[in-house]
């Protein structure tokens, strides 16, 4: 039987803190150019996507830069006072862009949530209204809207349940199983490693393909001819490209350790097949075993 889970009032607080960074972001497209004011950055899209410091954890995922619209065609990166520079017709555009781009934190807000915000970043779109964050904004709403905001968002992400732990599961994986981190990064090549060595700060870490295959490799493990997977192993899932998209570790028939994305709204969970098939099932597995 499924555990149900939620993160603690500790962790939501933690979140909140650093929900919405302090680089505010807005797409646009060449339309707006003439209208943007030279006192903020204007950046295209290819220079955006290469900039070292979009590229942080602690900026793509709370943008969400890879839903980005092909519409798109600059960043603006905007500082203190930019909204109040623009003309009124144009922020309005701005922020009704926000949403048709699917730029990260933008939430929906339901009537009475409307009722204590300010209406300058607030748009609606088909029958919905969102608020379009920034620091500024974030950091004016009180507490408990806050976490009400987040937590409404965080479970667009993951199903909070998992199965359950018992004396069996190794105490490193019981620590973390089932839990939320509270920084972004942390992905399913950490937390497989993790798993893998024991280590606690690899679980906190942003593991590429190459890093992770080579540590897996240092660990004593190796690709075997197996479409069942046995305790301690590694299961591996490649796209048609051949890239590796996602990893999780079998902690015994049936059962593992897994992390779904490298947001920090995917938990650390335990899971069984059916979960793991059915978010990885459609790319092609590969089992890798301790020898």
């Amino acid at each position: 039987m499924k555990h149900s889970f939620k993160p603690t009032s500790d962790v939501i607080e933690a979140w909140s803190q650093s929900f919405v960074p302090e680089e505010t972001l807005y797409w646009i497209d060449s339309s707006f150019l003439e209208d943007i004011p030279s006192s903020c950055l204007v950046i295209p899209r290819q220079e955006f996507f290469n900039h070292p410091l979009y590229r942080r954890p602690d900026i793509t995922n709370p943008y969400v830069t890879w839903q980005m619209g092909q519409d798109v065609t600059h960043v603006v990166h905007a500082f203190s006072g930019f909204l109040k520079e623009l003309q009124e017709h144009v922020k309005t555009r701005l922020m009704e862009f926000q949403v048709t781009t699917h730029r990260g934190l933008v939430l929906p807000i339901s009537v009475e949530q409307m009722k204590r915000l300010s209406n300058e970043a607030i748009v609606e779109k088909d029958g919905t209204h969102f608020i379009v964050l920034n620091p500024q904004n974030w950091n004016e709403l009180d507490i408990e809207m806050r976490h009400s905001l987040l937590l409404d968002y965080a479970k667009e992400w993951d199903r909070w349940e998992g199965e359950p732990g018992d004396d069996s599961i190794a105490s490193h994986l019981a620590d973390y199983a089932n839990r939320f981190p509270i920084q972004e990064g942390s992905n399913c090549l950490a937390a497989t490693l993790f798993a893998v060595t024991g280590n606690e700060r690899i679980v906190h870490q942003w593991v590429h393909p190459e890093t992770f295959l080579q540590t897996l490799k240092r660990s004593g493990y190796e690709t075997v001819k197996d479409d069942e997977p046995r305790s301690n192993d590694v299961l591996t899932y490649w796209n048609d490209q051949g890239q590796l998209i996602h990893a999780s570790y079998c902690v015994r028939e049936g059962l593992f350790f897994n992390k779904h994305g490298q947001v920090r709204f995917n938990p650390w969970k335990l899971i069984d097949h059916d979960e793991l098939k059915e978010h990885w099932g459609a790319y092609r597995l590969q089992i890798e075993r301790r020898t």
